[in-house]
């Protein structure tokens, strides 16, 4: 696709958007070509359509003249063209009253928002500019002095997290990016589905555009194309959250433009194979059922998704899906905090993150390239790495985003006319980690335990886990399942008894919540306590298990996945500030074993002072203190950490930990409660 032809397309969607007075009144593409807006908001020729369960799809394409582009795997979701010359509009009419089809829509295009700056005037420098070197990279100090990135490294570097780039790819071989890749460990380069996801070998991801396992960017025409759009941003995530893997998912040609349902499939792609974080620097003025579904089933998982707001410097009309409460919407701001002069504002946006003359990884050369870009497309990822390092701190807590929100520094006073319009401000990723050990703040976990079901004899390609949590007097057990068969009854059974029944939904994900909490399915006396579920079975329709697993000897013992506990540390020391946490934790490891850790961290002690770790009267360890924070880390296997002595295990049953000073003193203490009491 030539220039001119993507500067139509990118002016098509940013004129259309200017027709939508609020968020709330944002069309669907259907809405759009009912009122003879411009068809160009949407892919010519295709539909989309779900049909209902048992239908057969070669039956609906030979009534209605259609043809099959592609499926969403696990689903019954599918791209169709319609006979050439015809209308979109017309065709979606005949194919919803067909009697095997449950929606027809259209198929919106998304853009990756740099491809709508082309046209938009106030935007500077819309095209990467190339040539530049590590040492470029490595030299920006006042972004990182602002990151404060020494100090962030101290407290989390994201390991253990996955963040996903939904984009025009990865250079995977690019030297500051090949250590930080994802890989799918269910799958082998065999050419078998080994996975059961019905895609062969996506051992690196998966490219939706082309239909394969390569999502190996390659670099591209910076003037007529958006190659490189992907890597970049994966630089950024990889510069503030270096121990974060980055997972890769193909959406979008080098053109930068794609559609809804190819945007939905890399997202259900993505929470399906473990994602923590999605990014999503990619929008349109058009909304999508279809992409709606996606980005809900996905946070209904625990995932926070990142999008960008867009490059319009406009508020008339929210980009979608930037749009949508279930996604941190983020602007881009100047070093100095001020708004860049092309992002988008307004009430929907959540928090700011810099996004102007940023360098970062680029394909391009063996050696690794490096350009420089701005765009809103370049601030998302920052707040992406941001969740990733909380989330490693607090694996999978539906706090994540709210703690990058409320963290966040203030920016109405540098920008009096977009007051209220750039979120709660912009990222603070050390404030946000320092929160964490913030005891106001912060209810401690008595109990979290978590196992992995297991298919049964009818599971398919069905997986799910399930979880029970305690702190206080709120108690949560949770039960997931996804690739399951679509709107189909499932039964929850605990201990040999009915608990509950569900339909799946469109994206085949079925989730149980018991709990105290306003909006749960109420505990049923035979799970009340939480921490007295053991046997789980998901049973379909016909009474045949699709997955089961135990907590064999109630929720002590992980079977499969872990059982934690928390206690937050307090001092008792006159105008201390000083807070902390404690937990301690049994794993089980996929070689049949078991790791028990204990780690404590801690904000506000004196810099350069030795801390002792004292647990139930047991000198267990020292560490000195950098920039007021500690951690300590010890388990029985000493992997990433201090050996746990014996004298300790198991951990379930640590009661008393303090930390002391160099003079002996007791400048924090907690306790555990929770494991042991119940």
């Amino acid at each position: 696709m030539n220039f001119s032809r993507i500067l139509s397309i990118g002016l098509a969607i940013v004129l259309a958007a200017a027709v939508f007075p609020s968020r709330s009144r944002i069309r669907a593409a259907d809405d759009l070509i009912a009122a003879d807006e411009p068809a160009s908001t949407i892919k010519k020729g295709e539909i989309v359509v779900e049909i209902r369960p048992g239908a057969s799809i070669e039956s609906v394409n030979e009534r209605n003249r259609t043809s099959t582009i592609v499926q969403i795997y696990g689903t019954n979701f599918y791209r169709l063209q319609i006979p050439p010359n015809k209308k979109e509009k017309k065709w979606r009419k005949r194919l919803a009253a067909d009697p095997d089809v449950l929606s027809a829509s259209l198929n919106p295009l998304m853009a990756n928002p740099s491809l709508f700056a082309r046209a938009t005037a106030s935007f500077p420098d819309g095209f990467a500019t190339p040539g530049f070197t590590s040492a470029a990279f490595g030299a920006q100090h006042d972004l990182f002095d602002l990151l404060q990135l020494e100090e962030v490294g101290l407290r989390s570097r994201g390991a253990g997290t996955v963040v996903a780039i939904i984009d025009t790819g990865i250079d995977r071989n690019h030297p500051a990016l090949a250590g930080h890749m994802w890989r799918n460990t269910q799958e082998q380069p065999d050419g078998i589905d080994n996975d059961g996801d019905g895609l062969i070998d996506d051992i690196d991801g998966w490219n939706f555009v082309a239909g394969n396992n390569d999502t190996n960017e390659k670099p591209g025409d910076p003037i007529t194309t958006v190659a490189g759009h992907g890597t970049f941003i994966a630089g950024l995530v990889s510069m503030l959250a270096p121990e974060c893997k980055l997972m890769p998912v193909r959406a979008f040609p080098e053109d930068g433009v794609s559609d809804a349902f190819t945007v939905a499939s890399a997202i259900k792609f993505a929470a399906d194979h473990g994602a923590d974080v999605i990014n999503l620097s990619l929008g349109s003025s058009v909304q999508s059922e279809l992409l709606e579904n996606a980005v809900i089933d996905a946070r209904s998982r625990g995932i926070t998704l990142v999008a960008a707001v867009g490059n319009d410097n406009t508020e008339s009309d929210p980009q979608f899906p930037s749009s949508m409460v279930e996604v941190m919407a983020v602007a881009a701001i100047q070093l100095s905090g001020q708004k860049a002069s092309f992002s988008n504002f307004g009430k929907h946006v959540d928090v700011s993150a810099p996004g102007v003359q940023l360098i970062s990884t680029f394909p391009g050369s063996r050696d690794g390239e490096y350009a420089r870009w701005s765009g809103t497309s370049f601030a998302a990822p920052l707040a992406a790495a941001e969740a990733a390092l909380v989330a490693s701190v607090v694996p999978r807590q539906p706090d994540v985003r709210r703690i990058v929100e409320e963290t966040a520094a203030p920016l109405d006073q540098v920008n009096p006319g977009f007051a209220g319009k750039l979120g709660k401000g912009r990222i603070d990723p050390l404030r946000a980690l320092q929160s964490l050990n913030d005891s106001p703040t912060r209810e401690p976990i008595d109990v979290r335990s978590q196992i992995v079901l297991s298919r049964g004899p009818a599971g398919g390609s069905s997986f799910g886990g399930a979880s029970v949590n305690v702190r206080g007097d709120r108690q949560e057990f949770v039960v997931e399942a996804h690739m399951l068969g679509v709107r189909s009854t499932y039964r929850l059974l605990v201990d040999g008894k009915e608990l509950s029944s569900a339909v799946s939904a469109s994206l085949g994900s079925a989730r149980f919540v018991f709990g105290t909490e306003p909006g749960d399915l109420p505990l049923p006396p035979s799970i009340n306590p939480v921490t007295r579920v053991g046997q789980i079975e998901l049973r379909d329709s016909l009474n045949r298990v699709v997955l089961q697993g135990s907590f064999a000897a109630g929720t002590s013992d992980p079977s499969g996945g872990f059982v934690e506990s928390e206690a937050l540390l307090s001092s008792s020391l006159p105008g201390s500030s000083a807070a902390g946490n404690a937990s301690i934790r049994i794993e089980a490891l996929a070689d049949g074993t078991r790791r028990e850790q204990l780690g404590v961290s801690a904000e506000g002690l004196v810099s350069g002072d030795v801390y002792r770790l004292i647990v139930d009267g047991l000198d267990a360890g020292s560490t000195m203190v950098r920039s007021g924070f500690l951690r300590l880390l010890l388990t029985s296997d000493g992997v990433n950490g201090q050996l746990l002595p014996p004298v300790l295990r198991p951990v379930t049953n640590i009661r008393h930990v303090e930390l002391r000073d160099s003079r002996g003193n007791v400048s924090l203490q907690g306790d555990f409660t929770g494991v042991h009491s119940r």
